[in-house]
């Protein structure tokens, strides 16, 4: 099938389920959102064709009054001129999410050890670790929320419209950027890539350019500015963990985040240094099988997760 053809097969499709999607007695959600996770090119292709006046005109004649959803959710069951409203406002595809920009500020969540990616309308995107949580505001898409876990930040810079990360009271803003946030409580560790992050705008603030680091025990912290390879920040959002010179005490903190899994170091081996990438493709089994002849370490099994234990001497 040429381009062209499997083009026109996507927009009729389109259309069908739009035009029985209106129906009140329409059943058939959880294939029709199937459709739509199945290739991003179908959500862009169905909201065309709910903007498409030449139908859509015959479509309204014939609309019958919108049925009023559950008490749950305020949106009306038939969705035409509403947009792709899916899942409450965010449609979750094949690991990447898109916002509805008629609904509320949303919530996006991961479980342990899943990965989610958030293109926003301005062409910026955000990357979430595992058990991560964002609040976005479709009205406000250029204010993000952390509100715990980590996420990795490739900004689109538009001057008159600044991109802002809030971190509990801690704002951080962009200055073109690509940089990664980890929150965990009220501790907070910032690393720039790209660009620069200005920590907490005002008379106090601490610019932040490519390979500085900041990190903050507490909301009372002094915060305490370091250096990093960029290359290796925010490495994890492209399925691999990369070191310079990291304690293993980091390595068991990414690997926890990555594999959904908590992985601890043994007393003693916590500050041992190690460089080099670790790959995460896998189970977390395979991934540790990998990780401990590249650490010099053997994983232990304890409950839930693993103890990091020298195998042979430090770990090179």
């Amino acid at each position: 099938m040429t381009m062209r053809a499997d083009h026109l097969e996507i927009e009729e499709a389109a259309r069908l389920w739009a035009i029985r999607a209106q129906d009140p007695a329409f059943a058939e959600w959880e294939g029709f959102t199937e459709w739509l996770e199945r290739d991003p090119a179908h959500l862009a292709a169905y909201e065309a064709a709910l903007a498409d006046a030449d139908w859509a005109a015959g479509l309204m004649a014939l609309a019958p009054t919108p049925v009023q959803a559950p008490v749950a959710t305020s949106r009306p069951r038939w969705w035409f001129g509403a947009g792709a409203a899916i899942a409450a406002g965010i449609a979750a595809v094949g690991g990447w999410a898109v916002l509805d920009r008629e609904a509320p500020a949303q919530q996006i969540a991961t479980a342990p050890g899943e990965h989610r990616t958030i293109d926003l309308a301005d062409g910026s995107q955000i990357a979430l670790n595992g058990a991560t949580r964002v609040t976005i505001d479709p009205d406000t898409p250029r204010h993000v929320v952390l509100d715990q876990g980590e996420a990795r930040f490739a900004v689109r810079h538009d001057a008159s419209k600044p991109f802002v990360v809030m971190a509990g009271t801690t704002r951080l803003l962009d200055a073109g950027t690509v940089f990664n946030v980890v929150r965990d409580g009220e501790a907070l560790e910032v690393a720039v890539a790209e660009g620069a992050v200005i920590y907490q705008p005002g008379s106090r603030e601490v610019r932040l350019a490519p390979g500085d680091t900041l990190k903050r025990a507490g909301s009372g912290a002094a915060p305490v500015v370091g250096r990093a390879n960029p290359q290796t920040i925010g490495s994890w959002a492209s399925g691999e963990l990369q070191y310079d010179n990291a304690s293993l005490e980091q390595v068991a903190r990414d690997l926890t985040r990555s594999l959904g899994r908590p992985v601890r170091t043994a007393d003693g081996v916590g500050k041992l240094p190690i460089s080099g990438t670790l790959r995460l493709e896998g189970s977390p089994e395979e991934v540790l099988a990998r990780a401990g002849p590249f650490l010099g370490v053997r994983f232990v099994k304890n409950g839930e997760g693993w103890t990091m234990s020298p195998a042979h001497g430090a770990p090179r």
